[in-house]
Order: C-alpha cells, then structure tokens, then sequence
C-alpha cells in the first residue's frame, strides 16, 4: 500500500513538472526558432529538477545525500530525456505527427520508467 501511495504522490509531483516542462515547451516551440530537440532539453532538464526537488521533500523525505540524488536523478531524467527525444524524432520529425500530442504521450510513457528507476536507485534507503 505504502508503495502505491508513494507512486501516486509522485505521478503528482511529475504532473507539475510535467505541465511546467510542457509550458515551456509550447512557448519555446510556438514562439521561438530553437531547434525542437534543445527546446525539449531546456523544458525536459526544467521539469526533472522541479520535480527532484519536490520528490526529495514531499514524496520521498530524503534528509542526505542531495547532491547524489540529484545526479542520480538527472541521470534517470536523461534516459527519460533520450526516450522522449527519439519519439520526437521518429513521430514529429519523421513522420510529421503534431509536435505536443507527442510530447505528452513520450512523456507519460517515460514517466512510468523513470519512477521505477528513481524508486530504486535515486531514493533507495542508503545503509548507515
């Protein structure tokens, strides 16, 4: 049970993130000539620390080790960076799909694997 309410507490944390990361992303794409793929790296890496830190703090209640969790998570957040970037370029760039329903739909999927990663790897319970 204890799992199932931390998965959902952090599926919120990533929703904010997540329309933040969307935000920017929109605005960027819509308004600017940024290349798409550094557009989604500027509103991807924007999103991931958001969302470190509300994981830290709110979800997980770390008290240690910032500085290695947060590379541990930015680290996950880029595998989740390079599975949403190779849709973008298969589904929008390839083959023409609308840029923000792919965003979305590359983000939830990379979502799910990134808590599973994170659960284990960024927040596991260190040994004293």
């Amino acid at each position: 049970m204890q799992k199932l309410k931390e998965f959902t507490k952090y599926c919120m944390i990533a929703c904010v993130g997540g329309i933040l990361d969307l935000a920017l992303f929109i605005l960027l794409h819509t308004y600017t000539d940024i290349h798409i793929q550094v557009v989604n790296l500027i509103s991807m890496f924007t999103g991931v620390t958001t969302n470190f830190i509300l994981n830290y703090h709110y979800n997980f209640k770390a008290h240690s080790k910032f500085l290695k969790r947060y590379f541990s998570f930015l680290t996950i957040g880029t595998v989740g960076f390079i599975i949403v970037a190779l849709l973008v370029l298969v589904f929008v760039q390839t083959m023409g799909w609308n840029a923000i329903i792919v965003k979305i739909g590359a983000t939830m999927f990379a979502t799910v694997i990134q808590y599973l990663l994170n659960r284990y790897i960024s927040f596991r319970r260190y040994r004293v």
